[in-house]
């Protein structure tokens, strides 16, 4: 019998796709399991194997207020639910301390992760992600002045350098275990779209681009998207199809579109696609794991961390604002750094796309 590992992964759908590298390394030596917010286990179902599954909405999701005491009980109370499973190792890429005490409450022998300073946690000189991180370090006092026999972490991990990608600490992790991460791709399975595969012209490569983000400091002015694809050197160049997250209304006049309502059609459209345009989100992430190449628009985030995988030299982007990256949460009158990127910046990055299917 393999042993058993924990994954704790509490962040959102994008995030959930950037460690499945390592989940899939780890399915090598380990029985992984893997506790996430519920809406993410469709991500880890489009495994070839998925792993198993714990759903878990974290009282402080989507930045809803927890105290430290109520925080401290519900980490405890999902932690120990989990202990009689008897897992060998827990692990969490993510600089925080809700999720290493539920590792330790789950009884893992080896708990690998990143504690909580200031050089691990991303964006730590924002006010607000300094406010958080240091709460975080005093949760992590707390447990070890209340637990000196049981520290939350028995393998403690560092960034290698403030700018290295969020994959990278991956790989930090999967060697702190002993295995590899496996990014050969596909990383997913799924069936190719026949609605969009029927859209092929002979020799002219499918470029399906994503025009909607789920948070504003992620989404490019639709006037420009509108001008975008208007452009008759990038008609020319490519067949191009408009994944819509529902049945709602195109934005482009003159090309197809295809609804796709859930994480499974997503990917689905997207695997019968040569390229993908979008920004900062769930689609780009989806289409690096199927090898894919990807021009992702970035606005408040920061490419460095978050780029597609294989894909950071196609991030598109303007550092104009002082307050960047802010990860959404805006600090200037408006969307400073989505309203610096021209259409030529997002259009130059097009062109330089494979020409071959």
């Amino acid at each position: 019998m393999k042993p058993r590992l924990l994954v704790v992964e509490l962040h959102h759908l994008g995030d959930a796709v950037m460690g499945l590298p390592f989940v899939r390394g780890a399915q090598q030596k380990f029985d992984v399991h893997v506790l996430c917010r519920p809406a993410t286990t469709a991500i880890y179902r489009l495994l070839a194997t998925p792993p198993h599954l714990h759903k878990w909405d974290p009282p402080w999701s989507e930045d809803r207020e927890c105290g430290a005491m109520a925080t401290i009980g519900a980490a405890q109370a999902e932690g120990r639910k989990l202990s009689a499973i008897a897992f060998d190792t827990a692990a969490c890429v993510w600089a925080d301390a809700r999720a290493e005490i539920v590792m330790a409450e789950t009884g893992a022998k080896h708990r690998i992760g990143f504690p909580m300073t200031r050089a691990n946690y991303y964006a730590a000189d924002l006010p607000w992600r300094t406010k958080r991180l240091w709460a975080g370090r005093l949760l992590e006092k707390l447990w070890s002045l209340t637990h000196p026999a049981k520290p939350l972490l028995t393998t403690w991990l560092h960034r290698e350098n403030a700018s290295q990608s969020h994959l990278r600490c991956w790989e930090q992790i999967a060697k702190a275990a002993g295995i590899s991460c496996d990014d050969s791709v596909p990383w997913i399975k799924t069936e190719l779209s026949p609605q969009i595969e029927a859209l092929r012209v002979a020799g002219k490569p499918l470029l399906a681009v994503h025009m909607h983000a789920r948070l504003p400091s992620k989404q490019w002015p639709f006037e420009k998207w509108k001008e975008l694809l208007a452009n008759s050197a990038l008609r020319d160049r490519f067949t191009i199809f408009e994944i819509l997250p529902d049945a709602g209304k195109t934005c482009a006049e003159g090309i197809a579109s295809v609804a796709t309502p859930d994480v499974s059609s997503l990917a689905s459209a997207l695997a019968a696609s040569d390229a993908v345009l979008c920004h900062d989100s769930l689609p780009g992430h989806l289409a690096a794991a199927l090898g894919k190449p990807v021009v992702t628009i970035f606005g408040s985030g920061e490419p460095d961390w978050f780029a597609p995988w294989d894909n950071r030299e196609r991030a598109v982007q303007r550092r104009v604002c002082p307050m960047h990256p802010c990860i959404d949460r805006c600090g200037m009158d408006s969307y400073l750094c989505l309203s610096a990127v021209t259409v030529d910046d997002v259009l130059g990055a097009l062109m330089k796309l494979p020409a071959t299917r």
